[in-house]
Parts: structure tokens; sequence; C-alpha cells
């Protein structure tokens, strides 16, 4: 019996031994056009039962450029078989690009799937009709710094799939701002079926910067299956390079106020055409165009012998592309008057030229009369001195009491010899003094700002080296770079006098010359990457320990 229990537990441990994991992986089209939609499908066999499938999706980092999701699987709790379905759209640059190596963790075991292969090239054939596809639409031109980029994503849907909604467009570019002006608009007819999402960039610094825009798009096919991408939602990735200069300075008139685009001036109005003299009066331009009507500065009217200019008010209508400048006009003089012109230049990004706006005065009708001249009092310098008696005002000179307040036939004692009037005097001096420093003090305080900012920002940095090494502990490397990453822009934004949400890695690095590219790129994306579905490799120890030397170096310059 013992002998044939031993030949048992032999052939167990030769079966547990032989097993192994069998991983297949399928992408259609395995060549894909660029930006066209693809699914990777990866079947999994094992000779164990795996479990319910528990993180599908977290750990595959799709390369730059190409979007991926998770859109379905099929998994058993009690079988030995899963099938997990990826959607995703191919990067718009040829060549071939792999996906990392990743695991997909289920209840009873991790399955390791090796990295995956996908060939972009425009030789193939994209049936644009058939499947849905997003594209950006932005003016392929240089822009200038303050200018306002209008753009939009147009998701046009085919004969098989129909697009019914968008969501999360989002923007992990450097150098610009990012605001969504509308959401779910059907396209227009001459583009066909489909829908779009419009969006308006504003450049901030100059040189050559890289537009990344994700989001999603939800699609709705003809035919539904567990294995197609019908009736899910599909990711969209775009990046393009664009070339930002600031206006040029040859030409610029002394009256350009910041305005970029085409305006014109549409009309003059009053609230009233016969006010009096002294009446205050409104003056409503209204302005029209397409640019950046909300940061261009408002133009000033000074005031002349005819006009007191009060200062302006200004309202924006943004359906209607229109701006309105209100000033109060307060007339001097009767009779026929011509209000203020208006008048400003303007920079065409098109023509690249400067333009003049200007408002043409209207003619208003003042009634009333003037205010009378004030006849000026003077003196003869040669008459005599006390030709005229001067008028006497003021005061008696008191004359000393000689008694108490209480007590009026008790003769007062000198202040000098009372105890409580030395000891008040002491106390209101020592409180002068004390008041005085106080508000030296805060007055030195609020002329260097920077003192108070660094102090801050040494003890964010301190806090962070220690939730960084508790989070290094627990190999929780998310936590472990959002600690590191967010120490490094609050240090790099006192030292710069920045915003601290606006630091990026070419700000950390102007901070701490030396800084590693290459560390700083992977820690952000660590840190910020789910977000965007981006994500970079996992770091070495070394990479930690470089990180966090990087802060102690920051907590040094504070």
């Amino acid at each position: 019996m013992r002998r044939l229990f031993s030949l048992c537990f032999a052939l167990l441990l030769g079966l547990t031994a032989a097993a192994e994991d069998r991983v297949s992986w399928e992408i259609t089209p395995r060549i894909t056009a660029p930006g066209q939609p693809f699914r990777l499908q990866i079947i999994v066999e094992s000779d164990v039962v795996l479990g319910g499938a528990q993180q599908a999706g977290k750990e595959i980092r799709p390369p730059r450029g190409m979007a991926l999701r998770l859109s379905g699987q099929i998994v058993r709790s009690d079988s030995n078989e899963a099938t997990i379905n990826y959607s995703g759209v191919a990067p718009e640059q040829e060549g071939e690009y792999i996906i990392p190596a990743f695991n997909l963790r289920f209840a009873r075991k991790m399955i390791a799937v090796e990295p995956i292969k996908l060939t972009v090239s425009k030789s193939v054939a994209y049936r644009r009709t058939a499947q849905a596809r997003a594209e950006l639409a932005i003016p392929d031109r240089t822009f200038y710094v303050g200018e306002l980029i209008r753009g939009s994503i147009r998701m046009r849907g085919g004969e098989d799939e129909t697009v019914v909604a968008s969501f999360g467009l989002e923007s992990v570019a450097e150098g610009f701002t990012l605001s969504v002006t509308a959401d779910r608009q059907p396209l227009p007819e001459e583009l066909g079926q489909g829908m779009q999402t419009t969006f308006e960039l504003t450049p901030i610094r100059e040189g050559v910067s890289e537009l990344a825009l994700n989001g999603t798009m939800l699609i709705q096919g003809a035919a539904v299956s567990a294995f197609s991408n019908s009736g899910r939602d599909r990711p969209f990735a775009f990046r393009r390079k664009l070339t930002i200069e600031h206006v040029p300075e040859r030409g610029r008139p002394a009256d350009w106020s910041g305005a970029i685009g085409t305006f014109a001036a549409e009309a003059v109005q009053v609230s009233k055409d016969k006010p009096e003299v002294g009446e205050p009066i409104r003056l409503r331009a209204i302005l029209t165009g397409t640019g950046n009507l909300d940061r261009l500065i408002t133009p000033e009217i000074p005031g002349s012998e005819q006009w007191d200019i009060l200062p302006a008010q200004e309202r924006r209508r943004h359906s209607e592309e229109q701006r309105f400048f209100v000033y109060t006009l307060v007339p001097r003089l009767p009779g026929k008057l011509l209000t203020p012109a208006i008048r400003f230049s303007t920079f065409d990004p098109l023509t690249k030229k400067y333009s003049r706006v200007e408002f043409k005065p209207i003619e208003v009708v003042v009634t009333g009369t003037a205010p009378a001249k004030v006849d000026l009092i003077t003196a003869d310098p040669a008459a005599p001195a006390d030709s005229k008696q001067k008028t006497v005002t003021g005061l008696a000179t008191p004359e000393p009491r000689r008694s108490s307040a209480l007590f009026l036939g008790t003769p007062s004692a000198p202040l000098a010899a009372s105890a409580s009037f030395w000891s008040g005097n002491g106390l209101l001096v020592v409180l002068l003094i004390a008041l005085t420093a106080t508000t030296l003090y805060l007055g030195y305080l609020a002329a260097h700002p920077e003192i108070r900012i660094r102090r801050r920002a040494r003890s964010i940095l301190r806090a962070s080296l220690i939730t960084a090494a508790k989070a290094r502990l627990k190999s929780n490397q998310r936590a472990f770079a959002l600690s590191v990453a967010h120490a490094l822009q609050v240090g790099s934004a006192a030292l710069l006098g920045a915003e601290e949400a606006a630091m990026t890695q070419s700000d950390i690095e102007r901070a701490l010359p030396g800084a590693n590219r290459t560390l700083l790129d992977g820690l952000f994306l660590r840190a910020y990457g789910e977000r965007f579905a981006a994500g970079a490799p996992d770091a070495s120890a070394a990479d930690d320990a470089a990180a966090l030397e990087l802060v102690r170096r920051l907590l040094a310059l504070l």
C-alpha cells in the first residue's frame, strides 16, 4: 500500500511539473492603416482553474500614439480558459509598434503575456465607409502666443457602425490651455453621419510643442457579439507638433492690444442723444469677429475739454462672437459734440499683417449752459500788511484748574507724582513697540512673499519624502510617483515663482540643472498616465533612489 501511494504521488508531481500555460493572441487586422481601429483578442488556456479575472487591463501599456482599451472578457470562475478583448486605434505614423509584455491577473493565477507586435502601413487599404473613425480637424500653419485656436474631433460613422456619444476629451500637452466648448454635436450634413466635439486651444509659450488629445467615443454596430467592438467604447489618441511664435515686432503699432484674429467694428450706440451738461451717458461699442476676444485689452479713451471719461465696462457673448465696450461719458460743454473715437490695432494670423479697427464717432446734442467762470481773488503786493484786520477765530486760552474733578476743594496732585501714570504710559509704550515690530515683520513678509512660499515648499518636500519612503516600502509605485512628482512641482514653483499645477518636466529641469529628463518623463507618466490611457515601464530601485535624490537637491536649494 505504501508503494502504491508513493507511485501516485510521483505521478501527480510529474503531471504538475509538466503543466504549462498556453497564451495566444490575434490582432484584426494584423497590418493596419494609420488611424485605423483594430481588435486585439488574447486567449488563455491553463491546466489549472483560473478563477475570476481581477486586473485584465490595468497593466497593459500601449506605445506612444496608440489608443487601447479593454472592451470585454469571457472568464468563468470554474474554467481553465479565458478570452480577453481589447479595442484600439493605430497610431498616425507608419512603422512597427510593440505592446510591452504584461500580466493578466486571475483569482488563482497570474498569466504572463509576451510582447505583441502591430504593423502600421499606408499601403493597406482602409475602408472608412465601413468602420467609425475619429479625425482631428485643426489648421495646418504657424500659430502665435495668445492666439485662440479652434479645432474639433470629428467622429464619423460608417456603414456598419454608428457613433452615439463621446466623452473624456483631455490634453496632456505642455504649453497649451484647453477648453472644451461643446460636446455631442451632430456633424454637418456634408460630412455625413456622426458627431463632433469642438475645443479651443491657447498657446502660452513659443517653440515647437507636441499637442496630445485623448478621448473615447461610443460605437453602436449593426451586429452585437461578445467578440466584436459593436456597442462598445473605442478610444482615440492624436499627437501633432505645432510651431508657436510671438507676433512679429517689426511693424507692430504702439496701440496693439493683444488682439489676434479678424475683427470688425459693428456699431456705436449712446444711451441718450440729447443729454444736458454734466449728465452722464453710456457709450457702447460692439466688436465682432473671430479671434481671442477674451484676451485683448480694452481700448482706453483719454479725456478732453468736451468730455470726461469714466472707466470702461465690458461684456462678451460667446454664442454670437461679440464683445461690448461700455464707457460712461460726461459732457462738459453745450452744443453739437462728437463722441470720442475708439481705435486699436489687431494682427491677422492668416495674412501676418497688422490692421486697425476704428469705431466712428457719432453726434450728440448737449443742452444746458456751461458752468460760470470763477473769479479769482487777487491781492496787491504793495498794500500794507495791516491794512485789513484779520478775523479773530479760535478758542480762548483756558486757565489751569487747581482742583480735581471730583473734589473741587482739594488741590490736584501733579501727574509726575502718580504711580499709575508711569505704569500706564510704560504699558502703552511696550504695546506700541510690539505693534511696530509686528507691523514691520508683516510688512517685510508682504514685500518678500518668497520667504513664506519657500518655507511652505520645504515643509511639503519633507512630508513628501516621508510619504514616498512609506510607499516605496509597500511597493506602491503610483503613490511613490505621485508624492515625488508633487514635491518636484511644488519646489520648482517656489524657485521659479510660478504656479505649482503648471510645472512640467521642462520647468523642473530649469530649477534643477542636469536633472535626467528620461527619469522625469517616466516619473510623471507613472503619476498621471492612467488618466490618459498612457503609461511608462515599471521603475527600478535605482530610478526610485534617483528620484528621491532630486527631491533632496531641491530641498537643499530652498
